[in-house]
């Protein structure tokens, strides 16, 4: 990820800057809805906010394309910790998304034989029936 420089406040820097804004961040690739949805769930940000100790306005995170939106915070915050604890979360999500999908697959696997089973016994009765 990155820092999406042009989209940042023309301000900063200035006497006008403001205490909070947007900062988007570019990912490098495209996020799947399972993972915006963990993202963007606000329990997501809460626990961000407590892991960097930040004040202020609730930080709140979106998904928008391929851009992660970091609400109400502040190029500084990122620098000093929230860029950390967003990377981390990140790698953890899509560790926890993974093996989720690999669980998913075995139990469908599972069912598939199970199936593949049972109609191997419904045919090898079917077999065994004769009108004579």
């Amino acid at each position: 990820m990155s820092v999406l420089e042009s989209g940042l406040p023309a301000r900063l820097g200035t006497p006008e800057e403001p205490a909070a804004y947007t900062v988007p961040l570019v990912f490098s690739r495209q996020v799947s809805p399972a993972e915006r949805l963990r993202i963007e769930d606000p329990d997501t940000a809460r626990r961000l906010t407590e892991q960097t100790g930040r004040t202020g306005p609730d930080l709140r995170l979106s998904v928008s394309d391929r851009r992660l939106l970091v609400e109400s915070t502040t190029l500084e915050e990122l620098r000093d910790g929230l860029a950390d604890a967003l990377s981390t979360m990140l790698l953890d999500l899509g560790t926890e998304l993974r093996r989720a999908s690999a669980e998913r697959e075995v139990a469908a696997e599972a069912r598939t034989a199970h199936e593949q089973q049972r109609s191997a016994a419904v045919h090898a009765t079917v077999a065994t029936i004769r009108f004579d």
